[in-house]
């Protein structure tokens, strides 16, 4: 992998697609991948800035490149000020619009008033979306943490184990798979202690670069190979292989425009980007 300059190489805010930066693979990836293509139920629940919503982005690319159909719902994007009705319904027009169903989701939900939301939502997939679409559907569902501030969520949570271990009794179930990904343990998802629809998934373990994975790392500070590796393992010892806090320091280095950085060149970047009152200020 190339970088043109350290502006490219590097992405410290937002997913590593939307700012065109550097994308580096770990074994998240491939296990995500595969899970999606089995159609699996799968979650990503994770610290933040350790680029879930990359991994996210990057999954469904591929897996649109396969022919498989997939949908990227942001519940920020649906807030969290809404009744159930509005939550669930939400969803399903999202869902609509990425997949340009002929079917009017709004008319359809107002024409099954006579069901409760879950019923609704779930039966919506079983006569809607399978038999409008063909082939597999993957559902990510990203910022899934929000539901932390809803109090009748955990219904969407059994809908999706419902979905999953119904295939038995409707084999058209089959194609349709989720992926939740978040800040959150499953336990602080769902409420009822009861209810384990988290015991059916796969958990998807999203772990800091390791430093064979970060060596492209290396790439945009723009300097001589030995160098840039030397640097980078500096960078290493301060971040630890963290996505966001090795991008960030690999550009702070880069920025200084050091003909040939020391380690205390790096301490004085790492300093400045972490302990500072400025850098504090910035949390």
């Amino acid at each position: 992998m190339t970088a043109t300059s350290p502006a490219i190489a590097y992405t410290t805010g937002g997913t590593v697609q939307a700012g065109g930066g550097l994308y580096l693979t770990r074994k998240a990836d491939a296990d995500l991948l595969q899970a999606c293509r089995a159609g699996v139920f799968a979650y990503v629940l994770t610290a933040r800035q350790i680029g879930k919503s990359s991994l996210m982005t990057r999954t469904a690319e591929q897996l649109r490149a396969e022919g498989v159909h997939a949908v990227v719902i942001d519940l920020q994007a649906i807030g969290v000020q809404v009744t159930a009705e509005q939550w669930y319904l939400g969803l399903l027009v999202i869902i609509e619009e990425q997949l340009m169903l002929d079917t009017d989701v709004i008319g359809w939900w107002m024409e099954h008033t006579h069901l409760g939301f879950t019923q609704r939502f779930t039966q919506f997939f079983d006569q809607v979306l399978l038999p409008e679409v063909t082939g597999q559907v993957v559902i990510f569902v990203d910022e899934i943490d929000t539901v932390l501030s809803l109090d009748f969520t955990d219904d969407f949570f059994i809908a999706i184990r419902y979905l999953q271990v119904n295939r038995a009794q409707q084999p058209e179930l089959e194609r349709l798979s989720f992926v939740l990904l978040g800040v959150a343990a499953p336990s602080d998802l769902i409420r009822d202690r009861q209810r384990t629809p988290f015991n059916i998934g796969q958990r998807i373990d999203l772990t800091d670069f390791t430093r064979e994975e970060a060596q492209p790392f290396a790439t945009g500070l723009q300097l001589p190979e030995a160098t840039a590796q030397q640097v980078l393992e500096w960078v290493l010892d301060w971040t630890g292989g963290h996505p966001y806090l090795t991008q960030k320091l690999c550009r702070a280095v880069a920025d200084q425009r050091v003909g040939q950085p020391t380690v205390q060149d790096v301490d004085r970047a790492a300093e400045r980007e972490f302990l500072s009152a400025a850098a504090r200020a910035a949390e």
